[in-house]
């Protein structure tokens, strides 16, 4: 059996996620849960072995770049669009719509592990079906009965694929900038017209546009206010085209089998999801999809890249063994895999969360808890949506930054032949570097958590952390729990310091979340040992390198504030005045 489906994959899967009260919360009438765990490991299963199927081709055909279309539209390469055919007919597409409208409707931990594995075989292929689920997902939170009828059975058939179009030359992080336009028609259409670039997936037939309300367009422009969210498809009902169009594809180090592409609307015809002019709010729901489906893009690219250093190690002989033997591989073979954990502990908690965030909702939709079970879920929900909004831009974060560490570190196990494209390593590095990038770039993923760290939701999760950690008072974990604990002390004393001065904090916010990441993953490590004792070397590990790390930092923060971001400036115009 391969091990696409790794070992935490399982824990989670088998014994770590309650999967007995999500399905009762959401309405299955006496659950299976023995046959539902099992159908879920099926879907897991087919995916490994779908997956560990496309690597090959993948590494092969990695230089093969997309192509734009005579209908004005973009195309990845053979390779791919084979490999998507594959878990079309094996119905494994945009698995998180329900199936009301022709999905699975399967939670998103599962959905999270299925990118996971597909990124590991193909960076370029993971980004399309990544996508597909996203746009599906903002379509049926967001679209008319009409719309989701007409478009999420096409979604979930593979028919159809879709892109999210955001970015504008002036308007990158800072949405407030899109010019892109759309007007009222007389039929209640809109037309949009504008140009997007950096848009992956840019050849789909789907486009999920934010653009600017022309009624208020001069009154919202440099804001977010005024932004509707509109589907804009590349063919009409009747099969004619729209006016909506590819005008070219970027060029790029990796990924190159995932079409991104410059789109031009000249008058297309589109429809509005959700209200005018809060296309912005509905937009966020997909980015911060986008932005988990990243991080598990990050574990996967991460995952092949360790696993082919473990390899290469344990082949490679020098000095007459094998070069894993030697203290400094061994030790940065053992970093890859801590760190590579680490950032699965973080993620997947976090799409645990959202399951029971989505059975509560379900439960509340149906009216038919008491008053005091009402309560009891808007509590929770409220709490764990906080966490979540906390943890979404920290996990982006934390496992794009580890992929990027990981695949240059199995380089440099490879040697002088990492550097050749000859080595897989060195695709893998460089699909990596895009991903601390596109869907938000680590230090705009670090602001945002500063941002939520404000508005409470640091409070919440260190009240949530040291509660799961006074908990562990077994003679194997307490010691190690304790040691947790005072790093949070340790961040908390930071706070005083870092709130006081915005500008500081935000020079430091990178620093900071680093370490809320470290006591969050350092905790979920320590819980996953409960149910799997022989992970106790890991969560040790972890503990000890990741807690003296945020110790360090807390000093920094502390002891360096004075005065720090006047030097940067003066030491930046000393040297570029030298020059």
């Amino acid at each position: 059996m391969n091990d696409y489906l790794a070992p935490t994959m399982r824990l989670y899967l088998e014994k770590l996620i309650d999967w007995g009260t999500v399905l009762e919360r959401k309405g299955a009438v006496a659950p299976d849960l023995g046959a539902e765990v099992g159908a879920y490991r099926g879907v897991l299963e087919t995916v490994a072995a779908l997956a560990e199927s496309f690597e090959r081709p993948a590494r092969e055909h990695w230089h093969r770049e997309a192509e734009l279309t005579e209908d004005g539209g973009a195309t990845p390469p053979t390779h791919i669009r084979e490999a998507y055919e594959a878990l079309r007919e094996a119905g494994l597409i945009t698995l998180a719509v329900s199936e009301q409208y022709g999905g699975p409707g399967l939670p998103a931990t599962l959905n999270g592990m299925y990118l996971e594995m597909l990124a590991r075989a193909d960076a370029s292929l993971m980004t399309i079906v990544g996508l597909q689920a996203g746009a599906a997902t903002d379509i049926e939170r967001y679209g008319s009965e009409e719309i989701k009828a007409a478009y999420l059975p096409r979604f979930c058939s593979g028919e159809v694929q879709g892109a999210m179009d955001l970015t504008e030359p002036q308007a990158g992080s800072d949405l407030g900038g899109i010019t892109t336009r759309c007007e009222e028609a007389a039929d209640g259409t809109l037309r949009v017209d504008g140009t997007k670039i950096f848009i992956t997936n840019g050849g789909a037939e789907v486009h999920l546009v934010l653009a600017r309300d022309g009624d208020t367009y001069d009154d919202s422009k440099g804001t977010t206010n005024g932004l509707s969210l509109v589907l804009v498809p590349r063919h009409l009902e009747d099969g004619t085209r729209n006016a909506v169009r590819v005008s070219r594809l970027e060029e790029k180090l990796g990924i190159h089998g995932s079409p991104t592409c410059e789109v031009v609307f000249e008058g297309a015809t589109g429809f509005r999801l959700g209200e005018k002019g809060q296309g912005f709010r509905a937009m966020l729901d997909l980015m911060n999809n986008a932005r988990l489906g990243v991080a598990a893009q990050g574990l996967g690219v991460a995952s092949a890249a360790f696993h082919a250093a473990r390899a290469y190690a344990d082949e490679r002989e020098q000095f007459g063994q094998p070069i894993v033997k030697q203290p400094l591989v061994l030790s940065m073979l053992a970093k890859m895999a801590i760190d590579l954990e680490g950032a699965r502990a973080l993620l997947y908690r976090t799409f645990e969360l959202i399951d029971h965030n989505e059975a509560r909702e379900a439960a509340l939709a149906r009216g038919d808890a008491t008053e005091e079970q009402a309560t009891e879920l808007r509590a929770a929900l409220e709490r764990d949506t906080a966490r979540v909004r906390l943890l979404t831009p920290l996990c982006k974060y934390y496992a794009t930054e580890v992929c990027d560490d990981i695949t240059r570190d199995a380089m440099q196990v490879f040697g002088g032949i990492g550097y050749t494209m000859d080595a897989d390593v060195a695709k893998l590095h460089a699909d990596s570097l895009i991903l601390t990038v596109y869907e938000g770039t680590s230090e705009i993923q670090a602001s945002f958590a500063l941002r939520e760290m404000g508005k409470g939701a640091l409070a919440v999760v260190a009240e949530q952390v040291r509660g799961e950690l006074a908990a562990m008072d077994d003679e194997v974990r307490a010691p190690l729990a304790r040691r947790v604990e005072a790093a949070i002390g340790e961040i908390e004393a930071s706070v005083g310091v870092l709130f006081g001065d915005l500008g500081y904090a935000l020079l430091r916010a990178k620093m900071f979340a680093e370490m809320v990441i470290n006591v969050i993953a350092a905790a979920e490590l320590l819980r996953q040992v409960e149910a799997e004792p022989g992970r106790i070397d890991l969560a040790r590990a972890f503990v000890r390198r990741r807690m003296l790390e945020t110790e360090t930092k807390a000093r920094r923060i502390q002891e360096n504030a004075e005065g720090r971001l006047e030097r940067d400036a003066r030491v930046l115009s000393s040297l570029t005045d030298a020059s």
